[in-house]
Order: C-alpha cells, then structure tokens, then sequence
C-alpha cells in the first residue's frame, strides 16, 4: 500500500466536534478500504493567503493515510460533496513520512545571536 498525505481546510464557524466528526467518518472511510491512518494533526484556524468562498480563515486539518490507490479517489470526491470543506490536496509520499510531527506542530526555536546592528553611514 502506498502513503498519503492529504490537508483539508474546513471553514471557520465549524466547531471542534464537528472537524472531529469529519476526521471520523474519513478514518471509517480508510478503515472499510482495508487502510492505516497513521497520524492526524488539526493545525487549527488560521488566516488564508487569499479569500475562499469569501472566508478570510480557515480551519487546517492534516492526515498521514496508507491504502491502496483508489480510495485516493473516493477521499476527495467525499471531500467535494462536503459543504464545510473549503480545499484539499492529497499527495502521494515517495518515501515514508515521518511520523513525528509536522513543521507546522514543532515549536519555533528562540534566537540565540542577537541581530547586528547595521553601521551608520557619516
């Protein structure tokens, strides 16, 4: 079986349970096609580079999925018929994911230098 990953967006009036019940009803989908999820990370509301159906945010939802090639097919057409999903894009991984977590999830490391001063021109 081949790895996934696949994003979707939610708008921004969907409440957790509600994005908890879309994670479900997609990890069942998975689950009846014989595949793995192997992690879910929600990223949370964010602010969206440009308007979508003139929603300013929206909320990100990431899932790492093993299955077979054509339940790629079945996820994004259930992602078209559901009104609460803005976008999504499923990638397929050449090599396997890290199961850590994502570079969205991982803190932001403090500076340690401090920025130099720029000189001042006489």
């Amino acid at each position: 079986m081949l790895q996934y990953e696949t994003i979707f967006i939610t708008d921004a009036a969907a409440t957790e349970a509600e994005i908890d019940d879309l994670l479900k009803a997609y990890e069942q989908v998975v689950g009846t096609a014989k595949g793995k999820v192997l992690k879910v990370e929600k990223w949370g509301k964010r602010k969206l580079a440009y308007p979508i159906h003139r929603q300013e945010e929206g909320s990100y939802v990431l899932m790492v999925i093993e299955c077979p090639a054509d339940l790629v097919k079945e996820l994004e057409r259930r992602y078209r018929m559901n009104d609460r999903i803005l976008r999504y894009l499923t990638v397929r991984v050449e090599h396997e994911s890290q199961l850590g977590p994502s570079p969205m999830m991982r803190p932001r490391p403090e500076r340690e230098e401090p920025v130099p001063e720029m000189p001042v021109m006489p």
